[in-house]
């Protein structure tokens, strides 16, 4: 899946030249209890999968960036529907892990399966086949690798409209001789990185309209503390220097440190962090948020959201990779996570999103926990919904999970 950021750019020039966007009276925001937005998952599953989640943190004991550094981890997943969180290891299981498993929390359960191939193992093959990319190593035609949760091998994918005649087989035996490890590849579409909630104020909040100090369309991520001084999280391909002001033209604040390998700019902000995000559709007119109660880790099978100011809010998204790595015009970004649809709906995120939060409910309520910030769209291009301006949606969110970046940058989730 190759992300092209030009496609968001281009994109953000066109919308800068746009009339603006009428105000709208957003001073402070309102919640409205009553609101569910569409894609909500039961309250019963989603306190199973906060059960699954908490099983696999006690399991492991990292947070989710370092959970390569545990020997013999291979990877896992979690089924929020039967509440069963599958292990997989290389080698035998160190008798804490095996204790931990063998009394789970009331209403779920833990299996453990051999794997092949360690999660450190892993990574090394993948980053081999990204430093193969990267130097034009021949037939090193993917634009996105990441390791099966199974601990099986790698995953690649490819654009065959920049190779034609070229088959996944074919790709998936370069990569596999470069890797050392099995691999399979699959075409995709390539996605697009995602650069309206038009204009928030002090104190700030997630998931609205940024202007870019180019000009550009984008979106807020969440807002934090750094020692004592209040930032606002955005996407690093957005803008790494110069101000940001709110699509009504309200300064934000001057960006203030950035990492291009995580694709995040911290913001200083004028104001403080309202520790909220917007919810709702993309025209929310009435300000409807939701709170944020701290930050937690990804896992391939449980449920995520996201908040984007072109798009709105999208749930019912589901982790399918974590540990996955993308070439994003030329750069690689490792380490993302990716969800995709699994309803009826198409539309995961769409251009105009970039630097949203993606967020997940740990008790089925109002509160919601972050989870990560919005780097590309990907998957197959989906009809669009009623967004900001016309764009161009897709049925993936890339994203770059929270635990990084806090560490990164020494934040503390507002």
């Amino acid at each position: 899946m190759r992300i092209s950021r030009s496609l968001a750019f281009v994109s953000a020039a066109v919308l800068a030249l746009l009339p603006a966007m009428p105000a709208r009276a957003t001073t402070g925001l309102v919640v409205d209890s009553a609101h569910r937005p569409v894609g909500v998952a039961d309250p019963g599953l989603l306190r199973r999968q906060a059960a699954l989640e908490q099983l696999a943190d006690t399991v492991l004991g990292v947070t989710e960036h370092r959970r390569a550094e545990v020997p013999g981890y291979a990877g896992h997943t979690i089924d929020p529907g039967r509440g069963v969180l599958t292990l997989y290891w290389h080698g035998d299981v160190p008798v804490p892990v095996a204790d931990v498993l063998a009394h789970p929390p009331a209403g779920v359960s833990a299996a453990v399966r051999q794997a092949p191939h360690t999660l450190r193992q892993l990574r090394s093959a993948r980053d081999r086949l990204i430093a193969a990319a990267e130097h034009g190593a021949e037939g090193a035609v993917w634009n996105a690798t990441g390791p099966a949760s199974d601990g099986t091998g790698l995953t690649v994918t490819y654009t065959p409209e920049r190779r034609p005649g070229l088959t996944g087989e074919q790709v998936a035996a370069r990569a596999a001789e470069l890797a050392g490890v099995p691999v399979t590849a699959a075409p995709s579409t390539a996605p697009s990185a995602t650069a309206t909630r038009h204009a928030d104020a002090s104190p700030w909040s997630a998931g609205a309209e940024l202007t870019t100090p180019t000009g550009a369309f984008c979106s807020s991520g969440f807002g934090a503390w750094r020692g004592r001084t209040p930032v606002l999280l955005t996407a690093a391909h957005c803008g790494t220097s110069g101000t940001y002001k709110t699509g009504a033209g309200t300064t934000i604040g001057t960006a203030a440190d950035s990492d291009t390998g995580l694709d995040i700019t911290v913001v200083n902000t004028t104001g403080t962090p309202s520790g909220r995000f917007y919810d709702g559709t993309w025209d929310n007119a009435a300000g409807y948020s939701k709170r944020v109660v701290g930050a937690g880790h990804n896992n391939v099978g449980g449920l995520v959201c996201d908040s984007g100011a072109m798009s709105g809010v999208h749930c019912g998204l589901k982790v399918t990779r974590t540990e996955y790595a993308a070439d994003v015009e030329g750069t690689w970004h490792k380490d993302m996570d990716v969800a995709e649809r699994t309803d009826g709906t198409t539309v995961a995120v769409a251009q105009g999103d970039s630097g949203g939060p993606v967020f997940a409910s740990v008790t089925g309520g109002e509160d919601m926990q972050a989870r990560g910030i919005i780097v590309a769209g990907g998957g197959q291009k989906a009809v669009c919904t009623p967004t900001a301006t016309t764009t161009t949606c897709y049925d993936t969110v890339l994203y770059t999970p929270i635990s990084p970046v806090i560490d990164k940058f020494g934040l503390s989730i507002a």
